[in-house]
């Protein structure tokens, strides 16, 4: 009867009032159990829950509408859980003092790129260029050097071991490495790296030995999960999985990783001690202590190949800025989606190249540090959220 009830409601002509929450919704998930009724416009009181943030609850809920009950501004301040709050976001942008040059913004190393893939790469230091790095220097199998030479203009390249005739490095590279890291800032691992079993074995030789804060992505992950004791322990880190690589992080499958994004990220940054950027619609930066900030901006444009090497430079980006991780991670995912809300907002949600997302983030970037919201970001709530 009960599900009979809630399928009768979602028939229904009529716009749907729900009070507190729609029924058959999780208040802490966002998962319908089973079925959930789907509501034009739903009314909460005092502060609102996990589950009318997170997708598919969002969309469940309709617009959303607070009932204050007073509740003191203590309690959010307790909780663990945040909405990215752009004020909170915006005093965390690196100054940019006059007497400054290129070295007092840092360099960023980034380590990626094989055959067909040396986009993946030369996306990743343009992201950290044009989150105001000073120096970018991005390292790929020698071979492929070459084409980044010609790709990249800003950013310096670096030739590195490979495995004959395959375009992928080989565990010598390691050596190169250690050559290459003094100076450096921070270092970006993975955007288009491969999978060869040389690179992988690098890869885990990189993040047990990394000498300076490091986010890890995309093949990175992939190396990762065959070895996850390398990210314990050493210099910051920062993962960067999408759910399918966050399942294979996790050993469980993408659609448990999905049914409770929340207690994912928080699972894989405690077992880590890394903070864990989980992507997807609503992006989620866990911290190891167990703080989430909950992202408010981006949309379907970002469903495109290379944009989340973008996201990855970024991030790198303002480690090499010396920003602490949880600060580097909640910023970059942030000014990520909000330069794509921008440029959805008069081009559309379909077709946007990763490159016209790099375009778009200096206009945005400066825009938002002067106090300036863009485009108008579509956020469920203001408030800290607590369930």
């Amino acid at each position: 009867l009960y599900r009979q009830a809630i399928d009768l409601i979602n028939r229904a002509p009529a716009p749907v009032l729900a009070i507190d929450i729609p029924s058959g919704l999780s208040a802490d998930t966002g998962q319908p159990l089973g079925i959930a009724v789907r509501a034009r416009v739903t009314v909460t009181y005092g502060w609102p829950k996990l589950g009318q943030i997170l997708p598919p609850g969002r969309e469940l809920v309709g617009r959303l509408w607070q009932v204050d009950l007073g509740l003191p501004p203590q309690l959010a301040a307790m909780s663990p859980l945040a909405l990215a709050d752009p004020a909170s976001l915006r005093s965390l942008l690196p100054p940019r003092p006059w007497d400054s040059h290129k070295g007092t913004f840092g360099h960023l190393l980034v380590i990626g790129g094989s055959v067909g893939k040396t986009g993946a790469a030369a996306l990743a230091g343009e992201g950290a260029l044009r989150v105001g790095t000073g120096l970018v220097t991005v390292a790929v199998p020698a071979s492929l050097n070459p084409i980044l030479e010609v790709k990249l203009t800003e950013a310096m390249t670096a030739p590195l071991a490979e495995v004959a005739g395959q375009g992928v490095l080989s565990q010598e590279a390691y050596q190169d490495l250690e050559e290459l890291w003094p100076g450096k800032t921070a270092l970006a691992l993975g955007p288009g790296l491969g999978r060869h079993p040389e690179t992988v074995a690098l890869v885990q030789q990189v993040l047990r030995r990394r000498q300076g804060p490091t986010v890890v992505d995309a093949d990175g992950l992939f190396a990762l999960a065959q070895d996850l004791e390398a990210a314990v322990g050493g210099p910051p880190l920062i993962l960067t999985p999408h759910p399918g690589e966050m399942a294979r992080l996790l050993a469980c499958s993408t659609r448990e990783v999905q049914a409770d994004r929340l207690a994912a990220a928080r699972d894989l940054a405690r077992r880590t001690g890394a903070i864990i950027v989980l992507k997807g619609a609503q992006s989620l930066v866990a911290h190891p202590d167990g703080r989430v900030v909950i992202n408010t901006t981006g949309n379907p444009a970002l469903a495109q190949g290379g944009t989340g090497d973008v996201l990855t430079g970024m991030i790198g980006g303002f480690l090499a800025q010396r920003l602490e991780p949880f600060a580097a991670a909640a910023l970059g995912v942030y000014l990520h989606g909000l330069a794509a809300d921008s440029r959805a907002a008069w081009q559309g949600s379909r077709g946007m190249l990763a490159g016209e997302l790099l375009d778009e983030l200096p206009e945005v970037i400066h825009k938002f540090a002067a106090g300036e919201i863009p485009v108008t970001v579509e956020q469920p709530c203001c408030r800290l959220v607590i369930s």
